[in-house]
């Protein structure tokens, strides 16, 4: 994705609803059967639990999903917002919808999940796209849980501060599966 996108025609709607079917990803997938192009790793994830959809003439365009947890950095509880499940139907892609939807993202997380960080993992492709909403690369090593035992994340890490605390440096542990 381009790392400036033209924005959306008006009017768009802000929905965040907690249900969001497997029909409902299928449906913004536009029939792709990996959208997030992360089969490979062969991961099993956790779902969201709060879901942030952009509706443009009531047809969800995008979907950026959200779950509220504690990580441990250094063994010290940090909580935090997780972003999951970021899509946009294929043809509206590039368009700014998926900022639209970060942003939104965000803004929900700082009132009313009361954290100052939000976490994500991506492809490498899709690094730049999320620094440039203003992620950062995590630099320490990030474990996840996985039926075979607790592995290293293989997908770039990142978080997000929404205020004026920074992330703590140090080894990260979810303590479940990724989302």
């Amino acid at each position: 994705m381009p790392s400036q996108s033209p924005m959306p025609p008006a009017p768009i709607e802000v929905r965040v609803m907690e249900f969001y079917s497997g029909a409902d990803r299928s449906d913004l997938a536009g029939g792709e059967k990996d959208p997030s192009q992360t089969g490979a790793y062969q991961l099993q994830w956790r779902s969201t639990e709060t879901h942030v959809l952009i509706v443009e003439g009531g047809r969800n365009v995008c979907h950026v999903g959200l779950v509220k947890h504690s990580v441990a950095v250094e063994g010290h509880p940090v909580p935090i917002a997780g972003i999951g499940g970021v899509l946009t139907r294929p043809e509206y892609r590039g368009c700014g919808y998926g900022r639209i939807a970060m942003k939104a993202a965000e803004a929900f997380a700082l009132s009313q999940m009361g954290v100052d960080f939000m976490l994500l993992f991506c492809r490498p492709a899709l690094q730049s796209w999320y620094e440039g909403l203003g992620w950062v690369k995590v630099s320490s090593s990030v474990w996840v849980e996985q039926q075979q035992g607790t592995i290293v994340q293989p997908l770039v890490s990142m978080v997000r501060c929404l205020g004026p605390k920074q992330w703590p440096q140090g080894e990260v542990r979810l303590g479940c599966l990724p989302w």
